[in-house]
């Protein structure tokens, strides 16, 4: 074979691998969407009718609850359990944690490089919603630090919302015991509907007075 005719060889199989490549990953990102539309049909469902509703008939998991950061404009379903199968779709909630909505500590993972992503940019003070089909739960960030895997533990009676994701961010290498942790304490439902109602009566107090002014 001639050197013409080898750089040719070569040059339609990196060729045909690079086209192969692009086919794989527009696939996966034609899945990833579609995943998306049938969990949010799956949880929009559930809130109707509190049941679990799988997003497609061979799923192993279901929508449990939609998590909300409004400062940062992100909305995520949560699904049921926290495996590799779960996880690939949405962050996961730990079934050896309390339930999304129940009294005690609910632990909520995901992978650092899609659906957590974010929490490297959650800060103290920033409110967390967990919307359940039992109602909507209020949070507030309390902390966020990096930890050791192996010895993290929590406490299943303090009433908070965790947030985790393997750590660092950046990293190209998969696995590693340190996470980043973000922890919130539920808000106390009488300073939630005070702040309700403090917008309530704004609202009237402003149509009042724009109905005063026409007259």
């Amino acid at each position: 074979m001639s050197s013409h005719h080898k750089l040719t060889f070569v040059f339609i199989i990196l060729a045909s691998a690079a086209l192969w490549q692009f086919g794989l990953a527009g696939w996966i990102h034609t899945k990833a969407y579609a995943a998306q539309i049938l969990l949010d049909r799956a949880w929009q469902k559930t809130l109707i009718d509190h049941t679990h509703n799988r997003p497609w008939p061979w799923a192993d998991t279901w929508p449990m609850a939609e998590l909300i950061v409004p400062q940062l404009d992100i909305t995520r379903i949560v699904l049921a359990g926290d495996s590799g199968a779960s996880l690939a779709f949405g962050p996961g909630h730990s079934f050896s944690s309390a339930s999304p909505g129940e009294h005690g500590t609910v632990v909520i993972s995901g992978h650092r490089d899609t659906h957590f992503h974010f929490l490297q940019h959650l800060k103290k003070g920033e409110r967390i919603i967990l919307k359940t089909k039992s109602g909507i739960h209020y949070y507030k960030v309390s902390n966020t630090r990096v930890v050791d895997a192996r010895q993290f533990t929590t406490d299943p009676y303090n009433d908070a919302l965790i947030l985790v994701t393997c750590y660092p961010f950046n990293s190209v290498i998969n696995g590693g015991t340190e996470r980043y942790i973000v922890y919130a304490q539920r808000e106390q439902m009488m300073t939630v509907n005070s702040e309700r109602l403090k917008v309530n009566s704004e609202a009237a107090f402003s149509q009042t007075t724009a109905h005063h002014e026409l007259l």
